[in-house]
């Protein structure tokens, strides 16, 4: 019989296998890429293939979960991003294991872009306006697809085709400063972890609004801070929200917008899984068994994550030293085309300033390092997403 362990699964599964990692809990996985640091974390993982949308094969999917982590060996399933459209995949996951997080009516109720902003009417939560049909004047508008996550399907609506693509809608754009804030859920009530703030997506990645990283801070925006913070309790009493969630909002200069709420674990939670803090995978199992800690200490400082993404197709040296304080590791001889993550490097400082400038600095010098011709040179060698196909026995 397998090993008893938990089973997590996501786009990109590093920041919980991480996660995991620090709790000392057995973890085996599933994601789309496979890094070489995720594998490291866990006990077995595994790749799934996406398909040209960046959406999960459900019948694989399914398969490597049941040759990886079987009911009957499986403590908990958790899951990331990459299922916020996908309620029925998750029920199939779900079925005969134990769900560690929201369930797939949640995520109905939130994928469904109408559906999810009449929601947020009715509970008086200021959002954008949303409508399936393309506005006559597009100009200050953008077309999403329902359901997606890390910014790499959103355009001006100017740019969306003339007839509706199935399963996008436009939502008007807002101007303003962008935050995030992840918090605990037990189905009725909140505990506050903390707010962050999104970094400017750089000029290599593919679109405008790919996901970039994040700065942690040490407390909101001083005028909007309590009504975020109830915001997250009032949507977590009307959809019974469970563990680790996190909302997406913008300040402007009148007030504040609900982008969107992710109904999981978000990328931001490597941001405060440190030192001070307890077990942050601990504390979402226990909070999706319904305990929530009173209050969490604030971590000393602050901390930036960044994404790099390649400039151009770049070959990754069989010997190339990454520095510690590099994350999501692609393997040797693996290929990145233009556009797509290379990796994630971490900064640490004593304020949000000092934090994203080291951070910006490492992601420069990983791009200088990478850009001399024996890197450059892509070769013949697979795409990074490519390697390896088959489950890999870590530890």
């Amino acid at each position: 019989m397998s090993p008893k362990a938990f089973l997590i699964t996501s786009l990109s599964g590093r920041v919980l296998a991480r996660a995991a990692a620090r709790a000392r809990r057995p973890v085996v996985g599933i994601d789309a890429f496979a890094d070489r640091d995720t594998c490291g974390m866990a006990m077995n993982w595994t790749r799934s293939p996406l398909d040209r949308h960046g959406i999960f094969d459900t019948a694989a999917m399914l398969d490597a979960a049941d040759s990886l982590c079987p009911p009957a060996a499986c403590l908990g399933l958790i899951y990331g991003s990459g299922f916020e459209a996908r309620p029925a995949l998750l029920r199939g996951l779900a079925k005969d294991r134990t769900l560690l997080g929201n369930g797939p009516e949640v995520l109905e109720a939130i994928a469904d872009p109408l559906r999810f902003s009449d929601l947020l009417a009715t509970l008086g939560i200021p959002h954008p306006a949303t409508r399936l049909s393309r506005p006559a004047q597009v100009a200050g508008w953008l077309s999403k697809r329902a359901g997606a996550c890390g910014g790499t399907h959103v355009r001006p609506a100017a740019c969306a085709p003339s007839e509706e693509e199935a399963g996008r809608y436009f939502q008007q754009q807002i101007a303003g400063e962008e935050w995030s804030f992840l918090f605990l859920a037990n189905g009725g009530g909140i505990c506050p972890v903390g707010f962050n703030q999104p970094l400017a997506t750089p000029s290599e990645a593919i679109g405008n609004w790919s996901y970039a990283g994040a700065t942690r801070r040490d407390a909101g925006p001083p005028e909007f801070g309590d009504a975020v913070t109830e915001a997250a309790r009032v949507l977590t009493a009307k959809l019974g929200l469970v563990g680790l969630n996190g909302i997406d909002f913008i300040v402007t200069r009148s007030g504040w917008v609900l982008l969107e709420l992710n109904p999981r674990p978000p990328a931001t939670l490597e941001l405060w899984d440190v030192p001070l803090l307890p077990s942050l995978f601990d504390l979402h199992i226990e909070a999706c068994q319904g305990r929530l800690p009173k209050r969490l200490p604030r971590p000393d400082g602050s901390m930036t994550v960044a994404v790099v993404y390649a400039k151009a197709r770049t070959a990754i040296p069989a010997d190339f030293a990454w520095p510690e304080w590099c994350a999501d590791l692609p393997w040797a001889d693996s290929v990145i085309e233009a556009g797509e993550p290379l990796c994630t490097v971490r900064a640490e400082g004593p304020d949000a300033a000092s934090a994203r400038y080291r951070a910006l600095g490492r992601r420069q010098e990983i791009l200088e390092r990478l850009d001399r011709p024996a890197a450059a040179a892509a070769g013949r060698q697979a795409r990074r997403h490519t390697q390896p196909t088959l489950v890999l026995q870590t530890r």
